[in-house]
């Protein structure tokens, strides 16, 4: 496992499970049994209906490229060791818009609407972080 030294996320009783898939290198998300929909950032309702029953989903883990920016000089922040990085928020193929990191891409890969696969990145022994790929044919 690398070092990281950007901010990483507070594991809560509300997102535990999500972060427990994400360590087992297969995400789930909570998907409302009321209304059918999935939602991101983990909670206790529905984001969509209000409902409280839900069931823990796999993710296909395909979605395609929202947004995104490419952070080139992050001097005296905590991203300072880890540019260039691409930061994309990722519309997952189940629906939630999800932020993450871009790895291993070319320029012509970071558009709009350009398919995207998801992958982890192991930090430490309490967080995995789902990041992407290009989903290239």
């Amino acid at each position: 496992m690398k070092h990281i030294t950007r901010p990483l996320p507070t594991i809560t009783a509300d997102n535990e499970e999500f972060w427990k898939s994400t360590k087992e290198h297969a995400a789930k998300l909570q998907r409302c049994n009321v209304c059918g929909r999935f939602w991101y950032y983990p909670g206790p309702v529905c984001h969509h209906c209000g409902a409280r029953d839900y069931t823990w989903t796999a993710l296909s883990g395909k979605g395609t490229i929202y947004s995104y920016s490419v952070l080139e000089r992050a001097k005296g922040n905590p991203y300072e060791n880890d540019v260039p990085i691409a930061i994309v928020l990722v519309r997952l193929e189940e629906g939630p818009v999800i932020m993450s990191n871009l790895f291993d891409y070319e320029a012509a890969d970071l558009a709009i609407d350009s398919p995207v696969r998801m992958t982890y990145e192991d930090v430490d022994d309490r967080v995995t972080l789902p990041v992407f790929l290009p989903a290239r044919a």
